[in-house]
């Protein structure tokens, strides 16, 4: 019986030494080495300070600012979650049905992304907020979207407020 406790914690301790140590300290160097911008967050950095991430969604509720998915949870706690009710569901937020592509929540609640056609149906509120013509605007979100179907929420802010527009 000893010795079969002896191989088991042998076993247990090796384990805990590749799963526990080894590999985590070899994804930790990868990423460091091979992965940095992404291993730190791809975190956004204007002007010395710390702006976003373009892995996480941010809440912009300004009208000079498109606005992300509808997220069932604040984007800044921390937490992630859809609020998995049902349309029909009298708790359920009541998400703009008026704007396509907008009534897709995201599943996690921190999706950094909307679709094309959110982003375009936000044209208007942007460009009215920011005493732009449409067309300006619209130029924005195909350099930001780069011929895809998703755009990325702040790196679009961010290329209004480099523009100067």
């Amino acid at each position: 019986m000893r010795k079969e406790w002896g191989q088991a914690g042998i076993v247990a301790g090796l384990t805990t030494v590749l799963c526990g140590v080894l590999f985590p300290s070899f994804l930790l160097v990868t990423g460091q080495l091979f992965f940095d911008d992404r291993a730190q967050g791809s975190l956004v950095e204007r002007e010395g300070e710390w702006v976003g991430s373009m892995l996480i969604a941010q809440p912009f509720t300004s009208d000079n600012y498109f606005h992300g998915r509808p997220s069932a949870v604040d984007q800044l706690t921390g937490q992630s979650g859809g609020d998995n009710l049902a349309e029909s569901h009298p708790d359920r937020p009541a998400y703009d049905s008026t704007m396509p592509g907008a009534v897709e929540t995201s599943g996690s609640g921190l999706d950094p992304h909307i679709s094309l056609e959110h982003a375009t149906a936000q044209v208007e509120r942007v460009a009215e907020a920011r005493g732009l013509q449409p067309d300006a605007v619209r130029a924005v979100i195909e350099d930001v979207s780069n011929g895809g179907t998703y755009v990325n929420v702040l790196r679009l802010n961010l290329q209004l407020d480099e523009s100067g527009q």
